[in-house]
């Protein structure tokens, strides 16, 4: 399934909102955030903007099929800026350079660096 998850900040009278559950919401009464798939969460900018003053939508992909990667329990140093799709293996203490792409499939060694721009593909 592609996806467009987007991350949405927002302010107005949110107490007054109905909210889906595909969306998740962290608001107060007067500002918040919302995380979800555009679709769902346009239907709530579009349909009640009688109660939302103002809005900022961030987004950084389109129908995208492949995910990136979790990198919360990797075991190696990734500067911002690299680019590392889901289903990639990354060995401990590995070097991952800001701008480098890794592709779905690829296998990075332990202790291996991969430099700045360098694109890996895998499968």
């Amino acid at each position: 399934t592609k996806k467009t998850p987007v991350k949405v900040y927002v302010k107005g009278q949110l107490d007054k909102l109905t909210i889906s559950e595909s969306v998740q919401a962290f608001i107060s009464q007067n500002s918040g955030v919302l995380f979800g798939e555009w679709d769902d969460v346009k239907v709530i900018l579009e349909g009640q903007k009688e109660y939302i003053e103002d809005y900022v939508v961030e987004s950084d992909r389109r129908n995208s099929a492949i995910p990136l990667l979790d990198l919360k329990g990797i075991k190696a140093r990734i500067e911002p800026g690299a680019f590392i799709r889901d289903q990639v293996t990354i060995g401990d203490n590995a070097v991952i350079m800001m701008g480098a792409v890794i592709n779905i499939g690829a296998v990075i060694g332990e202790g291996t660096m991969i430099d700045m721009n360098a694109v890996l593909g895998g499968r």
